[in-house]
């Protein structure tokens, strides 16, 4: 399931950019043969030039229709789908809004993973394109395909033959993002390799993608994020992160693409590379992963995903979110939580909610022009997690509590700062923040930080961080 045009070719808007390059080039070949050797057949140049002509016909078509279908900016129509999985026991709802961009470009998917492969395991993903919509449109009808796939080679490499379990569940989301991208380069029919770099059609077409598998067996949110589209667990009005932004200015991001050769450029608020893409990871943008030698991970731009897992209570006391960047121009998770909470308390129905809380995040227009951040695409979806069944074992139901004298208590997903360490290694770890991950024994446990990834620490060299945020 997902937002699209059922009747619509995902590939069509690719293979047409691959037949007009070759029209155009064959059309130029042809035109300097004609001035220096002039043996071709006649019919090969007509061919050429009528092909040529026809593609810059539909073109011309393409940008008449869209003038005259256009609608007004700033679109604040909400679309929304609904429905469940499990008897009801879990309800979902996706909302987006085209809202200041002359064309919608996010997609999102909401599927039941297979029962024999997965076990009880579903599917949410938003993808947030940028430079058109075609990435986010084919990677949104590929994503099961791929997870799938990915799954079913693991099985064929496990001699053990074992059920599935959260740890496998969470590497084929991590090797599965990557094997989609190549799967974009590669293009339908394999025309893509016929057009490297900037000659690809997804050269400067890209997408987000922030995907999260719901474990239903294990009671675990899985989450393997791409790019700054964001997953978050609503925890009694809390905000709990379960994807990091991939930005360019991160330490690790900046490393990377230094060291294939790019650059970190700021442009007004934001960090680009090479001065274009505000992204570091992203599904497509070719053009930012064509350095000869380097391998896909290191490329400028990479499609290598975080993962992250975190248990969930369920029932009344938490709520799943997925949103695209849109949603956070001048928000905070905590904000975005503060937004839906209330309302989740007072019963309100999920489309109200999600419509809501996309008109709240939109800017405001004054003669017509945004005066304040919000311009982007919004897209967002709720997911209403199943309370634990008494009846059935013992489940992971609860986070992983760490208690200590100088904190009174840690929940896995809180936000902590780093304090206190001493060694010259660690003293760079000083001051940054990140969020709980978990218990790893020995008076430590895991925190993962923006652009570094998962440290251990000693229990006394962490401090709790209040997020105090009144609704909006």
């Amino acid at each position: 399931m997902g937002r699209g045009q059922s009747w619509r070719w995902p590939w069509a808007p690719f293979v047409f950019a691959c037949l007009s390059r070759v029209s155009l080039s064959l059309w130029l070949i042809f035109l300097f043969e004609s001035k220096v050797i002039g043996v071709a057949p006649n019919i090969l140049r007509s061919c050429c030039f009528y092909a040529v002509a026809l593609v810059m016909l539909i073109w011309v078509a393409q940008q008449v229709s869209g003038i005259f279908t256009a609608h007004p900016t700033p679109d604040l129509r909400v679309r929304v789908e609904s429905g469940s999985f499990q008897d009801a026991k879990v309800s979902w709802l996706a909302a987006d809004m085209r809202g200041w961009r002359e064309n919608m470009e996010d997609a999102y998917v909401v599927d039941e993973l297979r029962k024999d492969v997965f076990g009880d395991s579903l599917l949410f993903a938003v993808l947030d394109g940028h430079g058109g919509r075609e990435v986010s449109d084919v990677a949104s009808k590929l994503l099961v395909r791929e997870i799938e796939a990915e799954r079913r080679g693991a099985s064929a490499r496990n001699s053990n033959g074992k059920a599935e379990t959260s740890v496998e569940l969470a590497e084929v989301l991590r090797q599965s993002l990557p094997r989609l991208d190549e799967r974009l380069r590669r293009g339908s029919w394999g025309l893509g390799w016929l057009f490297p770099g900037l000659l690809h059609p997804f050269a400067t077409c890209g997408s987000t993608c922030v995907v999260a598998a719901l474990d239903l067996l294990r009671r675990e949110v899985v989450v393997a994020n791409v790019g700054d589209s964001r997953a978050l667990l609503i925890r009694d009005g809390k905000a709990i992160a379960l994807s990091e932004d991939h930005k360019p200015e991160n330490p690790i991001e900046r490393t990377r693409i230094r060291g294939a050769g790019g650059q970190v450029i700021k442009i007004g608020p934001c960090h680009r590379v090479d001065g274009n893409l505000n992204l570091s990871r992203a599904l497509g943008d070719f053009n930012l992963k064509a350095t000869a030698g380097l391998p896909p991970e290191k490329q400028k731009v990479i499609a290598v995903p975080d993962v992250t897992k975190t248990p969930f209570q369920g029932g009344s006391s938490e709520i799943l979110v997925l949103a695209c960047d849109g949603l956070f121009e001048r928000n905070s998770n905590q904000d975005i939580a503060n937004l839906i909470w209330p309302k989740v308390k007072m019963g309100m129905a999920l489309e109200q909610i999600a419509t809501e809380v996309l008109h709240q995040c939109c800017a405001r227009s004054l003669r017509g022009r945004p005066i304040e951040e919000g311009t982007d695409n919004e897209t967002i979806i709720l997911v209403r997690l199943p309370a634990a069944d008494p009846s059935q074992a013992p489940v992971r139901s609860a986070p992983t509590v760490v208690t200590g004298p100088n904190h009174g208590f840690l929940l896995a997903g809180q936000r902590v700062k780093v304090c206190g360490l001493e060694s010259e290694a660690g003293q760079k770890f000083n001051g940054l923040e990140g969020t709980v991950e978990g218990d790893v024994g020995e008076g430590r446990y895991s925190v993962r930080m923006p652009g570094i990834g998962s440290k251990s620490f000693k229990l006394q060299n962490l401090l709790p961080i209040e997020e105090n945020h009144s609704p909006a």
